[in-house]
């Protein structure tokens, strides 16, 4: 056990040294000026904003502050001003030594929804944006760390309140994980950008209307089955068209339907995945089932076949998206992205994307993969290249090369590993 005498004389280290920050927080931001056009703000989309400013040098978190970059004050649960964050025109970002971060926020007032709704961001340039974008109550968090803290004092002020975390959409999915806990204690819901990164990427790399609408489609709860509502004599005095209708929607239009338009798929995950035709038959006739509806095996395929007239039809993939668990590659331009109904994948593979770090090789970040290659190639450095071309030519789906591949070699060198 820990003791008494070093955990008491610990805490009061930490008391000491958030009044220190604390005190250094009123005396800073009695030196800030309010303005516009911030160097960072400007980047970020909003060069018109007031913040408030430092007006001379400060030395913190091993940064040099200059006059002009923003001053965010952060506040505890009682309102009192415990800490300052301090962002540069090129985006560091540095709180006071020893001051408290957990439990505190910058709170951004709107005037929409008062009340009803209340937002929690990581950063204040997404808070920022949430606000701007829809008029609301925003807390800023400062780090994912600070989410879960923040969303229980939150919930124990505004009881009645829709609580929503506008979480970043991380590769690692870090940020995700920490919104979903923090959304699980204060029974709120999470809201992810369209794209890796946070609203405020969405909102510069798509604008104010395409944000603002991605916002509310991400807070919006999910459509009921209108089977779960629709009595027997709505649905037996509906058409074979309405009933097909109902069916889409019960499978949240996410089918659609081969070239052929005969096969059907459904979107799950990242991929369309084909719907065996004698298996969706029975899901169709258990939803007549549902609502103790007559059915037969004609009126069931009746139904299914209007269904194949009305849906989506089914495009090709494109070529240059490579699909993985979190995403998709574009082989083109080198962008990652989330996955979309409308990039038509059926494949992924099973891994997650990350991305490169600096001096990255496959020998020290893929050791494994090395030492097979580097066997199966004899350890000729030509041969690696060629093995690597090929396995480039499959992943990358480039059939355009109109080649085959031919493997050959003795027993035990590696061919079986390279086909699975």
């Amino acid at each position: 056990p820990a003791d008494p005498a070093v955990t008491a004389a610990a805490g009061a280290e930490t008391d000491a040294a958030r009044k220190n920050a604390a005190a250094l927080a009123q005396t800073l931001m009695a030196k800030t000026r309010p303005g516009t056009g911030n160097a960072y703000l400007t980047r970020k989309g909003f060069p018109g904003r007031e913040c408030r400013m430092l007006t001379g040098t400060h030395r913190a978190g091993g940064v040099s502050w200059r006059a002009g970059d923003l001053v965010v004050p952060l506040y505890d649960d009682s309102g009192e001003l415990v800490n300052l964050q301090l962002i540069s025109a090129d985006g560091r970002k540095r709180t006071l030594k020893g001051g408290q971060v957990r439990g505190t926020c910058h709170i951004l007032e709107g005037q929409n929804q008062a009340g009803k709704r209340l937002w929690i961001a990581e950063g204040y340039a997404t808070a920022l944006t949430v606000h701007h974008l829809t008029g609301e109550t925003v807390m800023v968090a400062l780090s994912s760390v600070n989410l879960l803290s923040l969303a229980s004092l939150a919930r124990q002020k505004h009881p009645a309140c829709q609580i929503v975390l506008a979480a970043d959409r991380d590769l690692s999915g870090d940020g995700q994980k920490k919104a979903a806990a923090a959304a699980d204690a204060c029974e709120g819901v999470v809201a992810l950008p369209p794209v890796f990164g946070d609203w405020n990427d969405a909102f510069t790399q798509y604008g104010g209307e395409a944000t603002r609408k991605a916002i509310y489609d991400a807070i919006r709860p999910p459509a009921e089955s209108p089977f779960d509502t629709m009595s027997e004599a709505e649905f037996s005095a509906m058409s074979t068209s309405e009933k097909a209708m109902r069916i889409y929607e019960h499978y949240g239009e996410a089918l659609a339907v081969d070239a052929n338009g005969q096969l059907l798929s459904r979107y799950e995950n990242g991929v369309w995945k084909v719907l065996p035709p004698q298996d969706f038959a029975r899901d169709v006739a258990g939803l007549f089932q549902r609502l103790r509806a007559p059915f037969s095996s004609g009126k069931v395929a009746s139904v299914v076949d209007t269904l194949k007239l009305i849906i989506p039809q089914q495009e090709a993939p494109s070529r240059r998206l490579i699909g993985f668990r979190n995403g998709v590659l574009d082989t083109q331009n080198g962008t990652f992205l989330p996955h979309s109904p409308s990039h038509w994948m059926r494949t992924l593979c099973d891994v997650d994307f990350t991305p490169p770090v600096d001096g990255e090789t496959l020998e020290t970040h893929a050791p494994a993969f090395w030492r097979w290659l580097d066997r199966a190639a004899g350890g000729r450095a030509e041969k690696r290249d060629v093995i690597l071309a090929a396995l480039f030519m499959v992943l990358a789906n480039r059939y355009d090369w109109q080649l085959f591949l031919e493997v050959t070699g003795p027993g035990g060198s590696g061919k079986s590993i390279m086909a699975e």
